[in-house]
């Protein structure tokens, strides 16, 4: 994925657990108010009743997009500020080039559905999510969506392109198949309530040597980007990522302290992080949700605990923030870092799958 907020999903994915995890990469990415676009209920072959004209974004069709957007996805409206804010720091993220990768289906002079890819040419993907408002379902709006998608991803000259789907959305999965995509990965969603061992400082210690701080904006950008791009080199669906987009990606969580950053006290060298967040309740609920958006430990650290003692910081942080619950997604064929999140408590919830499609050309 392109970075840590890929446009199908607005949080980061992926940890690497330093010697516990091994060689095997684990991509995490948080689930909280899971908000997918990849909402259809329209059966394939219906495109063939015209259903809408799709055309691609401009920055004048903002609002109407995000309100389609809440919409689909069900934003309450407590949080659609906060939310709006958001979803536009998103589209202002490097790379992310929204006239040419956010299409909109009109109908009747509104916005009934909208579609958003993230081209991914490092390797090799685009990943895409779309949605149609519940008026206009069942008329092929989403499967013209999916085409101009597809179309797009060609065009950008990647070999495949991939949708993310929720586990209970029987009805995407069977369009995601007729439309001739396979399912190629699936993601456990993990849920886990702070034990109260997870506050004492003594749990899963920093070895000596090694500091843990909170990220410094306008300095630990470079660094956070190499550790992160050598840890999970080569991981499925991660992309590296340059300066420039972490510091899009801090700026739009507005949050720096919630990445701890793990330094070697002798070199001042950055050997590890770990990226949390908090979602605030709502009146619908109240409950806060923290999240471990993503962790990693640079390789040659690897086998000293960084990366569990980094995990645990990472939870403590986000208890002492007060939020009653943690989510994240790892992927199903890391079978050591599964094991490691249900020794650490994690309970699975969920699944998301992911479906692919090779582009001709």
């Amino acid at each position: 994925m392109k970075g840590l907020l890929p446009l199908h999903n607005p949080r980061p994915a992926g940890t690497r657990l330093g010697e516990e995890i091994s060689e095997t990469a684990s991509i995490v990415r948080a689930n909280v108010r899971r908000a997918s676009l990849s909402h259809s209920s329209e059966p394939y072959g219906s495109h063939l009743i015209q259903p809408a004209d799709i055309r691609n974004f401009t920055w004048d069709d903002f609002n109407a997009v995000f309100d389609a957007r809440a919409a689909v996805t069900g934003i309450p409206a407590s949080d659609a500020d906060e939310a709006r804010s958001h979803f536009r720091a998103r589209l202002e993220l490097p790379g992310a080039d929204p006239t040419d990768n956010v299409f909109i289906a009109v109908r009747s002079g509104g916005v009934v559905g909208c579609a958003i890819v993230a081209v991914e040419t490092a390797i090799d993907r685009a990943v895409g999510e779309f949605g149609v408002t519940e008026s206009a379902r069942g008329r092929g709006v989403g499967r013209s969506l999916l085409e101009r998608l597809e179309q797009r991803s060609t065009e950008a000259g990647v070999a495949v392109h991939q949708v993310n789907v929720h586990h209970s959305d029987t009805r995407l999965r069977s369009i995601m198949e007729a439309a001739g995509y396979s399912r190629i990965r699936t993601f456990n969603e993990l849920k886990y309530r702070p034990a109260p061992a997870y506050l004492e400082a003594d749990y899963r210690p920093l070895p000596a040597g090694v500091t843990l701080r909170p990220f410094r904006t306008g300095h630990d950008e470079r660094a956070l980007a190499d550790v992160q791009n050598i840890a999970f080199e080569g991981s499925f669906g991660f992309a590296p990522n340059t300066p420039e987009q972490i510091a899009g990606y801090v700026a739009t969580r507005g949050a720096p302290g919630d990445i701890l950053i793990a330094e070697d006290d002798a070199s001042g060298e950055v050997i590890g992080y770990v990226w949390t967040s908090v979602s605030t309740g709502s009146a619908e609920s109240p409950e806060s949700t923290g999240m471990i958006e993503m962790t990693g430990v640079r390789p040659d650290q690897r086998g000293r605990g960084v990366g569990s003692a980094v995990i645990a910081a990472g939870l403590r942080h986000l208890r002492e923030r007060g939020v009653g619950v943690v989510d994240l997604e790892v992927d199903d064929e890391n079978v050591s870092a599964r094991r490691i999140y249900r020794d650490l408590g994690f309970k699975k919830v969920g699944e998301q799958f992911w479906f692919e499609k090779r582009l001709a050309g």
